[in-house]
């Protein structure tokens, strides 16, 4: 791995492809590393080195060496840790975080907080053990992540198939385009509109109007940190916004940096907790569904 900010991603078990979007491996090897999480996606994860700290709007959340769950975040969120920061965890879909926890997304939306909370003592248990063996080299970053993904994968409950169905449907409108209309969301869905809202808060953490503009800043930022921009893709953001200082605040809020900051190699952990959204892995679960 490259002394610098590193992602790597591994695919889960093709039985686990609609609950586990990937499995990763995250590394920056600086002493101190501050910057900003988008937050887009729920995780189960573990620090084997790094201690920091998540500073939400109205209170701050400590990380260490220990196992962790955040269902997502409302806005970008600063984060300042002391390195070197390893993480290996596990990338969860709506369906994903719901069967694991049991627990409604948007009444953990804005935390990051111990596993063992939602999944008890045996969760806290199995991260020490995977940083024990990660921090004396006993097992590979590759094997770890697979560890997690099959402990998951056992403790997974059941959605019911209407909910599921609920939760396919809204990947599937987000997918639409980066600017998609609420109204369309709910033609599709079997549901009246009040309880579609209800339960795409429950499994996404926020009410449909607000997670489509949350994804639509993120995924355009995606988009500007690349290299190279398409005509297609540059269109598509253009038209997503209603002008250009529009874009920028919206950009600014959900992601901590404007349009003109994003890209090059100023901002590369930026650009590495953006591929944490899986926005790809999300047109995989609906492929499978």
């Amino acid at each position: 791995m490259p002394s610098h900010f590193s992602l790597e991603y591994y695919d889960p078990p093709p039985e686990l492809n609609r609950h586990i979007l990937a499995t990763f491996w995250f590394v920056a090897d600086h002493p101190v590393i501050e910057d900003r999480h988008p937050g887009a996606l729920g995780q189960l994860f573990v620090f084997p080195r790094g201690d920091g700290v998540c500073e939400f709007a109205d209170h701050t959340d400590r990380v260490g060496q220990s196992a962790y769950l955040f269902s997502g975040f409302s806005a970008a969120v600063p984060i300042r840790v002391e390195g070197p920061w390893h993480a290996i965890g596990a990338s969860l879909s709506p369906l994903g975080w719901a069967a694991l926890t049991g627990a409604a997304a948007n009444s953990y939306f804005d935390r990051m907080f111990p596993a063992e909370e939602l999944l008890g003592e045996e969760a806290g248990e199995f991260g020490q053990d995977l940083i024990t063996r990660y921090r004396n080299r006993s097992a590979t970053a590759a094997a770890l992540c697979e560890e997690i993904a099959s402990w998951i994968g056992t403790r997974l409950k059941s959605v019911p198939s209407q909910h599921e169905l609920l939760i396919e449907g809204t990947i599937g409108w987000l997918a639409t385009s980066l600017n998609p209309q609420v109204d369309g969301l709910f033609s599709g869905l079997a549901y009246s509109r009040r309880q579609s809202e209800r339960l795409v808060e429950r499994y996404f953490g926020l009410p449909p109007a607000a997670l489509a503009r949350k994804y639509r800043a993120v995924r355009s930022a995606s988009l500007l940190a690349q290299e190279s921009l398409s005509d297609e893709a540059e269109f598509e953001i253009a038209n997503a916004f209603v002008d250009q200082s529009h874009m920028i605040r919206e950009i600014r809020k959900f992601c901590g940096y404007t349009p003109s900051r994003l890209g090059g190699q100023s901002d590369p952990l930026f650009q590495t907790l953006l591929q944490m959204k899986n926005f790809d892995r999300l047109e995989k679960f609906r492929a499978i569904g």
